[in-house]
């Protein structure tokens, strides 16, 4: 009988030991993001939380602090269609209404000009820079002409066509005289489309919300979904500790350099979203615009400053040095009006602020670009 007793005390031990050292494997990555978050903060509290509003190129531009403030804490809503769209907000640099940013309206308006709606992604909707710096702002008050801004941060052609789409139906458009709808794409369809688990005509959010919905009609309780946490966890441990080579991440979570056919069907499915909406604006009497946006790891411009030089940002240079030439290709031989522009910061020495957002000086060399090509 002490034998039995003796073995069931050490079954239920070992079983005591085993859940509590599975509970703390489980609590791990939520404790560690906690003491990380805070002890971030409190390093940050009394800067901008950014350390992009501490480059060389916002120097003596008082408002950058602040905006990189307020677009930390800037919150989105999901919407049918298009995905997502930033809620409205009123601060000092930045302001949204309507789901749109603000735009510099010009009090004499030049009666014979267009009207500019320009569409894309965070570099449109004007990450790094005040409403008034936004180069649709910009590009407003140099015409002397009305500016829609319906950039969204992570938009990519597909989000800002289903978007086009929603403001034509919503406002019963039929005729577009006088009006000039421009699309600035190129970086967004890249770095996320290029992404391993994105198939098709997906954007960035789709295997979340996909997840979301697994989870919520088919898979409440599984293995994969209680060890996620400590997957991810780990995975982001390995990266910032620089254990995983940029060739693994290339190959492990972007397609399009190794994969030509990916890389194909990435820079034709853009043109050809171009093309359908090249189409709908100009039967509707309006002109149409695509531009292939610039990007860090295209061009010459001058970057030594950003240190882009991780694995990620290697493995994701070759992304943009495989597709974008297949844009240029595909763009030229299709019936749409297209500018290349990824070559527009050359020899700039205080333009990008990351591997694609600019500065205010960035914007007012693109509109000079802008106002060249399309007006």
């Amino acid at each position: 009988m002490r034998n039995v007793m003796s073995w069931i005390k050490i079954i239920f031990t070992n079983i005591f030991i085993t859940f509590s050292l599975l509970g703390m494997l489980l609590l791990a990555p939520p404790i560690a993001y906690l003491f990380y978050s805070q002890l971030f903060n409190s390093q940050t509290k009394n800067s901008s939380q950014d350390t992009r509003a501490t480059l060389d190129l916002y120097r003596g531009i008082e408002w950058a602090p602040t905006h990189f403030n307020e677009f930390s804490i800037l919150n989105t809503t999901y919407f049918d269609y298009i995905t997502w769209r930033r809620d409205d907000f009123e601060g000092d640099t930045i302001t949204i209404v309507n789901g749109l940013r603000a735009t510099y309206e010009p009090t004499n308006l030049n009666s014979n000009a267009d009207e500019y709606f320009f569409f894309g992604g965070s570099t449109t909707w004007g990450t790094g820079v005040n409403d008034e710096n936004t180069y649709p702002s910009i590009f407003a008050k140099r015409l002397s002409t009305h500016v829609n801004n319906f950039g969204e941060t992570g938009y990519i052609a597909r989000q800002s066509l289903a978007l086009l789409t929603n403001y034509f139906v919503d406002k019963s458009l039929s005729d577009l005289s006088g009006q000039h709808i421009v699309f600035y794409d190129g970086v967004n369809d890249v770095a996320h489309r290029c992404r391993s688990e994105i198939s098709g005509l997906g954007n960035v959010r789709e295997q979340q919300i996909q997840s979301v919905l697994s989870s919520i009609t088919n898979e409440k309780y599984s293995f994969g979904k209680l060890f996620e946490q400590l997957t991810q966890f780990l995975q982001a441990v390995t990266r910032r500790l620089g254990m995983v080579s940029a060739s693994t991440i290339a190959s492990e979570n972007y397609a399009c350099s190794s994969d030509p056919k990916r890389a194909e069907e990435i820079a034709k499915t853009l043109v050809e979203t171009w093309q359908v909406a090249s189409d709908l604006v100009i039967k509707r009497g309006g002109k149409f615009t695509a531009i292939l946006q610039p990007v860090a790891f295209i061009g010459s411009a001058n970057i030594g400053y950003l240190e882009l030089t991780s694995p990620n940002d290697t493995a994701l240079s070759e992304q943009y040095k495989t597709v974008y030439p297949l844009i240029r290709q595909f763009a030229a031989a299709a019936n749409i009006d297209f500018v290349d522009l990824s070559s527009v910061y050359d020899d700039c020495n205080n333009c990008y602020i990351d591997f694609c957002h600019v500065g205010p000086q960035g914007h007012q060399i693109l509109v000079d670009n802008l106002v060249k090509s399309i007006n």
